[in-house]
């Protein structure tokens, strides 16, 4: 099920604090709806992920779960690679998520500074 997040970064005193909304979506899920998600997650999909990168230009981030366990996490210029604990409910979600809204709050944050 795609569904819209929205990630409440904490700011300093006195400064706003930053949200980030964004739609997610599983890689499982509909084309239609992939091809609107920001954030991509999910088990790993047939294919490599540079296909399901290739897939879906307007993707911000993908993050795919591995038979290994671990949570890869790509966007435009780079990897993070996670080990989630055992008890993580969906950790490609939360991370992926969540790295999205630190790309976007470094963004705002730089066209402040421009």
């Amino acid at each position: 099920m795609a569904v819209t997040v929205t990630v409440r970064l904490p700011a300093a005193p006195g400064v706003p604090a930053r949200c980030d909304r964004h739609l997610a979506a599983r890689t499982d899920e509909p084309a239609r709806v992939r091809h609107l998600a920001d954030v991509l997650h999910g088990e790993h999909p047939d294919g490599s992920d540079e296909e399901v990168w290739r897939r879906h230009p307007g993707c911000a981030v993908l993050a795919l779960r591995g038979p290994d366990g671990l949570v890869r996490v790509r966007f435009r210029g780079g990897t993070l690679t996670l080990r989630p604990g055992p008890a993580a409910p969906d950790p490609a979600a939360l991370a992926g998520s969540l790295v999205h809204a630190l790309l976007s709050a470094a963004a705002q944050h730089q066209q402040q500074q421009q």
